[in-house]
């Protein structure tokens, strides 16, 4: 998944008890509440799904394939397009999911967090990190309380780390992946192309 959240980044599942992993509470949230969350969400640009063919698929099913790299190109390029919204909307929805089960208050405090100097400033280290920077004694001691001070961005990691399996009982995006194979499918028949072993 996409760095959807600099929570997600600096807790791994593996540092979080099992026991939070766990079916959470049921809370109502509003969708208006959902929807201002979900726009205050850092880095949407990294949801966007590739038109593209997944370079080592293309590369598999063309060796399958020699002399058809063209053809197999424009069956994956057509697939990549369907697929593309699809997973972007599975993503958006389960997001919704996550922040639902926040609870309206955790939500609020989310919000307001992403949308401080604070988090603006921990996130601009972050990037840095990310590009290969050491942080500095005093950066790690700021994120260390910034993350403390922000229990709710530690729940939303946690709700992030269980996304796959939202999406995965997601029935529209079940659908509609699977519209999206079967349309795959038939495009390498009808153009008599092997993308199996």
């Amino acid at each position: 998944m996409p760095r959807i959240v600099l929570a997600a980044l600096i807790f791994s599942a593996a540092a979080l008890p099992q026991g939070l992993l766990a079916q959470p509470p049921v809370f109502t949230v509003s969708e208006a509440l959902l929807d201002e969350f979900v726009a205050a969400l850092p880095h949407p640009e990294e949801w966007a799904m590739s038109t593209d063919p997944d370079a080592e698929e293309l590369a598999r099913i063309e060796a399958l394939n020699p002399g058809r790299e063209k053809d197999v190109r424009a069956v994956l390029t057509d697939s990549a397009r369907c697929s593309a919204p699809v997973i972007e909307a599975g993503t958006r929805r389960a997001l919704r999911v996550v922040g639902a089960r926040l609870g309206p208050d955790k939500l609020r405090r989310l919000i307001a967090f992403y949308r401080s100097d604070e988090f603006r400033r921990l996130d601009s280290v972050d990037t840095q990190r990310q590009k290969g920077a050491v942080l500095s004694a005093a950066q790690e001691e700021e994120f260390s309380r910034v993350m403390a001070a922000h229990p709710e961005a530690r729940d939303f990691a946690t709700g992030v780390q269980g996304s796959g399996d939202i999406i995965a009982k997601d029935p529209v995006f079940v659908r509609d992946v699977s519209r999206c194979g079967a349309a795959q499918a038939a495009a390498f028949a009808r153009a008599k192309l092997t993308y199996r072993r």
